[in-house]
């Protein structure tokens, strides 16, 4: 995941990313020393750019000492607000982050690195140029860190094979009518979870995607204003309501207390999810061995078109408002593509952004071998979902959960949900036009 800097300072809520963070140290910009030592200011999560390597980069770079501040978003904004941003941060690819011109373009940079080069960038890095109007082509503003299609679907086979239904294919994207028919036939024969699409983690993203493989748009081509009452925009709403509905999977109304599919996937009590090829980093324990062995990955079902969105391609970009663009850089040169990028590629926890560091992919058991082939597979259709920057996903899912949530318990149909969800979302796009001017 990645993020930003800035040049204008006003800021709107969510203007930038969500993956939120704990405790945050002190931080002061960064710059050369007496010495000679350059500091530069990381904002990113422990859990992600640890402490041994932060010291293994001071080691094979004396000029430079990282000064490292937890990842938080707020104090973040407040940063690029007073003018005073961190060197290099974390974050997803945001049209509004672009737009308010707070992350430095990178292709200069690229051309030069003898770490990273341009054609070992896999076509997900693209969400991360921005051309004045759209993502996917332009400037480059930031590097993916690791990624994974994500609406693909892990499915347990015994557990399917057990309640006598056909597992979903390997090879072809299902319908995502299947998906629900196979979630009640497996609910039929007594599979309790039978199929989670992680919906505490946002169904906006899902949505859009579901009304882009049917050849339809949530926003006009200037991104200025929602339409989500299209027929196409019904059917995504009204699918989501049959899910609930079916009951053959959490929802917001009936969620599961570890807040994730993780636990009830490994300890067979779900029989599908809607994860990444990233879900399988679990599998290693010794716990879920046993569920393992029996899962493989299925492509991500379709409404039509074949469309499999990236909702994070997480990653690091330098503030625009960075005084040391060189050495944050030549920070994200070892961090994207040194060894903890190897590390990050060998542990089976994402796929890399670049095509050299997929030989690092474990292979050893079946189940890895098979989710690398689907995930190559994917990548020939992973590409932008349109992405405002007067609006994000995070400011509008709320509603749609909301609207979902009384279409399930019969208290409003498909129609006056997508009616009620556009006011709103036109309501937020004109005000985020205003702030960003």
């Amino acid at each position: 995941m990645s993020n930003t800097t800035p040049r204008r300072t006003a800021l709107s809520a969510g203007a930038l990313l969500a993956t939120g963070a704990l405790a945050l140290t002190g931080c002061t910009a960064g710059g050369a020393n007496a010495a000679g030592v350059t500091t530069v200011t990381v904002m990113y999560a422990t859990s992600e750019f640890t402490a041994d390597q932060v010291k293994a980069f001071e080691k094979e770079n004396p000029d430079i000492n990282i000064e490292f501040v937890e990842f938080d978003t707020n104090r973040l904004n407040a940063m690029l607000t007073a003018g005073d941003p961190p060197d290099l941060v974390r974050g997803k690819p945001s049209a509004n982050l672009f737009a308010r011109e707070l992350a430095a373009p990178l292709d200069d940079f690229l051309a030069d690195s003898e770490v990273i080069k341009k054609d070992d960038l896999l076509p997900v890095n693209d969400l991360w140029r921005w051309n004045g109007t759209e993502r996917g082509s332009g400037e480059l503003y930031g590097l993916v860190k690791d990624f994974s299609p994500d609406t693909t679907f892990w499915q347990n086979e015994a557990m399917f094979e057990a309640a006598g239904v056909e597992p979903l294919s390997t090879t072809e994207p299902s319908s995502w009518d299947d998906i629900i028919e196979k979630g009640v036939a497996l609910k039929a024969a007594g599979v309790e979870l039978p199929i989670g699409i992680e919906w505490q983690w946002g169904i906006g993203s899902l949505f859009q995607e579901m009304v882009e493989q049917q050849g339809e748009k949530i926003f006009n081509d200037d991104l200025t204003e929602a339409d989500v009452t299209s027929p196409e925009a019904i059917r995504a709403i009204q699918w989501l309501i049959d899910y609930g509905k079916a009951d053959v999977g959490p929802t917001s109304l009936d969620p599961l207390a570890a807040g994730q599919d993780g636990p009830a996937y490994t300890s067979a009590e779900m029989a599908a999810t809607m994860d990444g090829y990233w879900f399988a980093g679990q599998f290693t324990a010794e716990e879920a061995a046993r569920v393992a062995s029996t899962s493989t990955l299925a492509p991500a079902p379709t409404f039509g078109e074949r469309i499999s969105a990236v909702n994070g391609a997480v990653g690091a970009w330098i503030p625009e408002g960075s005084d040391n663009k060189e050495e944050a850089w030549r920070v994200m040169e070892y961090f994207i593509g040194g060894q903890p990028a190897i590390d990050r590629a060998k542990s089976g926890w994402g796929l890399p952004g670049l095509q050299s560091m997929w030989e690092y992919l474990p292979t050893k058991e079946p189940y890895q071998q098979q989710a690398i082939e689907v995930a190559k597979q994917e990548m020939e259709y992973v590409v932008p979902l349109q992405d405002s920057p007067y609006l994000s996903v995070e400011q509008w899912n709320p509603e749609l959960d909301k609207g979902v949530q009384a279409g399930i318990l019969g208290e409003k149909t498909a129609k006056q949900i997508a009616e009620e969800l556009e006011d709103r979302m036109n309501t937020l796009l004109a005000q985020g036009k205003d702030q960003l001017g």
